[in-house]
């Protein structure tokens, strides 16, 4: 089979097309140099996209806390291109595969998330992605929306690499010890994400996120360590008011990844400890 990958240049599009072209996949990056995601329409995107099989959308904005200014260039990219896209793999017959996220969900949780599970997004970024959520069902493709969280990876910026410098440039740092969700390696998002486009009738849902849960502290005490110091010195556990964003953060995060179809993430420490090297090598 034939894939693309829409966003091949950011962190996990890099990381998804890495990984087909070591299973010597068939595998076409997309980016701004050779798609217009803002002004194709869904029909000359199918044209664009005709002979894949299989359509990643890797394409986000992510600027959490921007979002809740600049609600246009969230809800473009988050939901109204998430949604052509799917129209147009629908046109194509193919199979689409869209990233998306644990801001979906409200953060009042006790438990788990289901995939199942009512969804009530609290900031703007959630609500883009929501949308596209929304979009993506009422597209009429063959489509499966992988909710993940707390993205971590050899490219691009990401929250093990930012906490690996504030502590070797001030020797520690407060991180808020009161938000729970699961750290995943990108590496693990892209096998999951191979591994259901395989699966012959696919979910419409799933919760591709590593297994356990932590604390924004736990994963910067994990980071330290890693660092050769001890992450219980240098890391110290703050609350979320103590460290006011004008995003506002779920305080529950975790998701159930549970799967009779493919195998789940490891639990979220283990997997940091095999990705540590080399995320924080490319820094």
């Amino acid at each position: 089979m034939k894939y693309a990958v829409i966003g091949d240049k950011g962190m996990f599009g890099a990381e998804m097309v890495q990984l087909l072209l070591e299973k010597d996949i068939d595998v076409t990056g997309f980016n701004r140099s050779n798609i217009d995601l803002e002004v194709f329409t869904a029909e000359e995107l199918a044209a664009q996209l005709e002979g894949f099989q299989v359509i990643i959308n890797a394409v986000a904005y992510t600027a959490v806390d921007n979002a809740e200014a600049e609600l246009f260039e969230a809800n473009s990219t988050n939901g109204i291109i998430a949604g052509k896209l799917a129209q147009a793999a629908a046109l194509l017959g193919a199979r689409f595969m869209q990233i998306s996220t644990d801001y979906v969900f409200d953060g009042m949780g006790k438990r788990p998330y289901l995939v199942t599970d009512a969804i009530n997004p609290q900031s703007e970024y959630g609500r883009s992605k929501a949308l596209g959520e929304q979009l993506i069902a009422e597209s009429r493709a063959n489509y499966t929306i992988l909710r993940t969280a707390w993205l971590y990876g050899e490219f691009g910026r990401c929250f093990p690499k930012v906490i690996a410098g504030v502590i070797e440039n001030n020797g520690s740092a407060m991180v808020v010890g009161d938000q729970f969700g699961q750290p995943t390696w990108t590496r693990d998002l892209a096998e999951q994400v191979l591994a259901y486009s395989l699966v012959e009738n696919p979910p419409k849902i799933v919760h591709a996120v590593a297994s356990g849960k932590a604390s924004w502290s736990d994963f910067a005490t994990e980071v330290a360590n890693s660092l050769g110091l001890s992450g219980e010195d240098v890391v110290t556990s703050i609350t979320t008011s103590e460290y006011p964003t004008p995003a506002k953060r779920p305080s529950w995060s975790v998701l159930d990844n549970s799967s009779d179809l493919v195998q789940p993430i490891g639990n979220w420490r283990e997997r940091w400890l095999v990705a540590a090297d080399k995320v924080l090598s490319s820094r």
